[in-house]
This record gives C-alpha cells, structure tokens and sequence, in this order.
C-alpha cells in the first residue's frame, strides 16, 4: 500500500504552471520506480484527488471540488468571519476589498474575499493563490505570534525575502517585536501599486495564528486609515471570541 507521506508528494507535483503529469513523469520528478508511481496514482485516482486526462497524463480530480465545497459550507473560521467582515466592508472607503487569509507552510492563502462597489480594483490575494510570508500588511501580521524558532527558520530559509522587513536578524526580529505592540499592520504598494493594506492577525486560544484579517484600500483613501485600523482590529477579536467559545452563530451586530 502507498504511503500517505508518498502519496501526498505525488499531489504537490500538480500546480498552476503544471497541472498535467504521467505516471512515468511522476516516477521520475519523485525517484521511485515505475511501478511505486503507478500504485500511489491508482490511490489517488480511487480517491478521486486525480483523475486520467488526454495522452496517458492525470490532472486533479473531482474530489477537489468536493471537498472545497465542503470548506465554504463548514469551515468555523469561514462562517465566523462572513458576517462580521460583511459589516466592515459596509464602513470602509468605497473601492475597498477585505481578505480573510490562513497561513499554510512558508505562504499566505486567501480563502475570502469580499469587494466594495463595483470597478474595485482586483488584488493579488485570490482565493487559493500562494502569497509571500514577508510582504504586505496581511501575511507580516502573522509573523509575531509564531514560535521563536519557527520564525528564524523561515528567516534563514529566505533572508533575501525577509529583508523586506528588516536587513539582518537583530532588524528583523525587532520589526516584528514593533508589529506586535502594535497588533496591526500597515504596508503600502507592497503587494500591489495603490494599494494600502491594514491587517491583524486571527488567533487561536494558544495565541498562535490561525490567519489574518484585512482591508484592502486605494491609496487616495491613505487618510481613513486611523479610522479602520480599531474596526479591522475589533473584527479579529470578534472572530477570535465565536471561534473559542464555538458561538458561530452569534457573532453580534457591534459594527452595525
């Protein structure tokens, strides 16, 4: 039988800029023979997480969908955070969009996105696209409450990218040690030109992150900022509470 920590090797193979592979392809990316190859697909394929395509190749399968589904429909910190982001849309500046992310790995996933009025301009963050640790109010945020450790290993495992926060260890642990005091985090034009973030970190009762928060405004809006910095803040804490006391269903209408 396929091993799990296999299989999964198997899956991370398909992306964006590959989304196709053989089995054949696959032995050879992974260093395993032919017929180990064919075992980890005929497992995946069963469960559909793949499925055949043209000329002997596979693709991500319908299971994907499936349970995709089932994150939008059942995910506590999806349907905790809707409503309330829903009514801090409603103050923001026109134009503005809100993201609801999760950390995963060395990256940052969107898994919401809620925009103003019509014409508002598109962000990096989409739903599911991979972002960078060390850029933008709505991944730095997160980086203060991770572990001592894990935060110099991700640092050492990029420095170049991390100098964006700070040109050596000593600058960057006290950039960090900064965005905690302040429990948010503003960037400008970081991720996209225009753009101003304000971010805050969702976390868990071992006050670790769980993910981010945040407005998205244009840059002509630079002076609403100290207004939404208390309401982005206040929607974390919110979330954070229903989250731990496991009251989805009565998130309060304090921003209404």
């Amino acid at each position: 039988m396929a091993g799990p920590d296999r299989t999964i090797n198997v899956l991370k193979l398909f992306t964006l800029t590959r989304p196709a592979w053989s089995v054949e392809e696959a032995a050879g990316a992974l260093g395993v023979s032919h017929s180990s190859a064919y075992r980890y697909f005929a497992v995946l394929t069963e469960a559909g997480l793949l499925t055949p395509a043209a000329h002997g190749s596979y693709v991500l399968g319908p299971a994907v969908i499936q349970y995709d589904r089932q994150i939008q429909l059942t995910d506590p910190l999806l349907q905790t955070a809707k409503p309330v982001m829903a009514r801090l849309l409603h103050l923001a500046p026109p134009h503005t969009t809100m993201l609801l992310c999760r950390l995963f790995r060395q990256t940052v996933l969107c898994i919401h996105e809620i925009v103003g009025t019509p014409g508002t301009a598109r962000v990096s963050y989409e739903r599911g696209r991979p972002m960078p640790l060390f850029r933008g109010a709505t991944s730095k945020i997160m980086l203060p409450y991770l572990p001592p450790r894990e935060l110099r290993r991700l640092y050492e495992a990029d420095p170049a990218a991390a100098a964006a926060i700070g040109a050596n260890w000593q600058d960057f642990r006290a950039a960090i040690t900064r965005l905690r005091k302040a429990g948010y985090a503003v960037s400008h034009a970081e991720v996209d030109p225009g753009s101003i973030g304000i971010g805050v970190a969702i976390l868990n009762e071992s006050r670790h992150p769980i993910g981010s928060l945040s407005y998205v405004i244009p840059h002509s809006e630079e002076g609403a900022v100290v207004r939404l910095v208390p309401l982005v803040v206040g929607g974390a804490r919110e979330i954070e509470h229903a989250l731990h006391t496991g009251e989805y269903a009565q998130i309060g209408a304090k921003f209404a």
